[in-house]
């Protein structure tokens, strides 16, 4: 038996789900796979849903590493922070969900399907763009986060592949960009 961390648990499911989908995973099989018993897991979460919602949590925030925190020292103005930052956002769940369709899968269920992780994870991306344009009106940060939702929500992501996605988040952002007065 290897030596049982959180990590661990976390990188084994991970693996696992990649290979063969969330539904064929369980907690009994990611304890045989890491030589345990699925009993000893529940050292470490109190069950499937934790595990799955700590994996996606997880999973997504190492996807979205580039916006926490979001670099601005190489930027002259506000309006090319607010453009690529939510370009890094919508481009990294473009990517991820071509990439690794099952954790996109894994996240779209146990992050946007739960209204308290939701809150979560939307209240850390609201900081994040808080802090990289320095807009402290949160109104104005929720109106451009509604406008980008099309290439940042999982809702959306089927149809991501039938469009040119660039070409559509530019001319979005052409839009948004005549409305920013900062």
């Amino acid at each position: 038996m290897k030596n049982l961390s959180k990590e661990l648990i976390l990188a084994t499911a991970h693996r696992m789900v990649v290979k063969q989908g969330m539904e064929k995973v369980n907690l009994s099989k990611v304890g045989q796979e890491l030589g345990t018993s699925h009993a000893a897991i529940y050292k470490y979460f109190t069950g499937k849903e934790e595990l799955w919602t700590a994996l996606a949590l997880s999973w997504l925030d190492n996807e979205l590493t580039k916006l926490f925190p979001f670099d601005t020292k190489n930027y002259s103005s506000t309006k090319e922070i607010i453009h690529d930052w939510f370009w890094i956002l919508s481009e990294s769940k473009y990517q991820s969900y071509h990439r690794e369709p099952e954790m996109f899968k894994l996240y779209t269920t146990y992050i946007d399907g739960n209204l308290s992780v939701l809150t979560r994870h939307m209240t850390a991306l609201l900081s994040s763009l808080k802090e990289a344009s320095r807009i402290e009106d949160e109104s104005i940060l929720k109106a451009l986060f509604m406008a980008f939702a099309y290439f940042s929500s999982p809702s959306f992501a089927e149809n991501w592949s039938q469009i040119d996605f660039k070409r559509e988040f530019e001319a979005v952002w052409k839009l948004v960009e005549a409305g920013i007065h900062v």
